[in-house]
């Protein structure tokens, strides 16, 4: 049976690869999607999706304020996929996870984020892991002064401190990532090892026996060059891509043979939000009905083999 999973972006494809040309954004994307369709099944189809009305080029995406404008219209893309008939939703591609729990409300479908996925993968195979992840201004090597440390209370939010290191579980690092990814994705990897083994091995130095790259491009170029293990180390690398997929297609495999799906308890946070609540939002306008409309998740899905100006509209 085939497994339909849409793949939304939390970032518009101008803003994917920092300040690269268009050329190598479309080469970035177009070797993430390959990767992905190389590790889901034959019979899964990855279909990814772009914001187009809540954001724009000067969109700052480590920012709260506008966050909480494209959280409407992820959750609006995660409902309509599942009215299109999806099986399965990634809510925002960011290793910050802004949108993964509002999102389980939204859907009775599974939603998996990069974050949890890696990290529930890190503990079926190693005992303490550790995140290298990206610097930004919502994680920040200097700490509070200067930004919270989102990937590090999403692990505490899931209640996983006693499975990571105790030292500093989270690595914020800066590499540059476009460069980096380009020249991996053209058969030069080399570089992109090496600046994320310089924070690896600090992990493993302090007790970690895994490691995850909490950056879903980086992470995704390292496990498509073979990349799976820390210099020599035998502790395994894990990338959020491949452990989303994956994650994604058991969840729709048990809800459909024993019928085992998200939890509808009162108490629980997941449950979904009741057809009465989204009746009167609906009835009051609320939300952003512009991008829910027939086929709009498969309207302005990103295609390789098309122009920009199609796949984007």
């Amino acid at each position: 049976m085939e497994t339909k999973i849409l793949w939304q972006y939390d970032s518009t494809f101008e803003q994917t690869g920092g300040g690269s040309s268009a050329e190598d954004k479309e080469l970035i994307l177009k070797n993430m999607l390959e990767f992905a369709k190389s590790v889901a099944r034959p019979t899964t189809e990855i279909v990814m999706d772009f914001p187009n009305r809540a954001v724009g080029k000067h969109f700052a995406g480590y920012m709260r304020y506008n966050r909480a404008l494209l959280a409407v219209e992820i959750l609006e893309r995660v409902k309509q996929a599942e009215l299109d008939g999806f099986d399965a939703a990634f809510p925002g591609v960011c290793y910050g996870e802004f949108f993964l729990q509002d999102a389980r409300q939204a859907v009775k479908i599974p939603v998996v984020g990069p974050a949890e996925s890696a990290m529930v993968m890190a503990q079926l195979i190693g005992a303490n892991f550790a995140v290298v992840t990206m610097a930004t201004e919502d994680v920040h090597i200097q700490g509070p002064v200067y930004g919270h440390n989102v990937v590090e209370q999403n692990l505490r939010l899931l209640g996983w401190e006693n499975r990571a290191i105790k030292n500093r579980p989270v690595r914020p690092f800066l590499p540059p990532l476009a460069s980096l990814l380009i020249e991996a994705y053209k058969g030069k990897p080399d570089r992109l090892i090496e600046e994320f083994e310089k924070h690896a091995l600090a992990c493993v130095r302090d007790g970690a026996d895994v490691v995850i790259c909490g950056c879903m491009p980086y992470g995704t170029a390292l496990s498509k060059v073979g990349y799976n293990e820390v210099a020599n180390t035998g502790v395994p690398v894990v990338t959020p891509l491949p452990a989303m997929i994956k994650l994604a297609e058991s969840l729709v495999d048990l809800r459909r043979s024993v019928g085992i799906a998200k939890s509808e308890a009162v108490i629980s946070p997941y449950r979904s939000t009741p057809d009465e609540v989204l009746e009167d939002l609906a009835t009051r306008g609320i939300g952003m009905p512009e991008v829910r409309k027939p086929d709009q998740a498969l309207a302005s899905a990103y295609d390789p083999t098309r122009s920009r100006e199609i796949a984007t509209h």
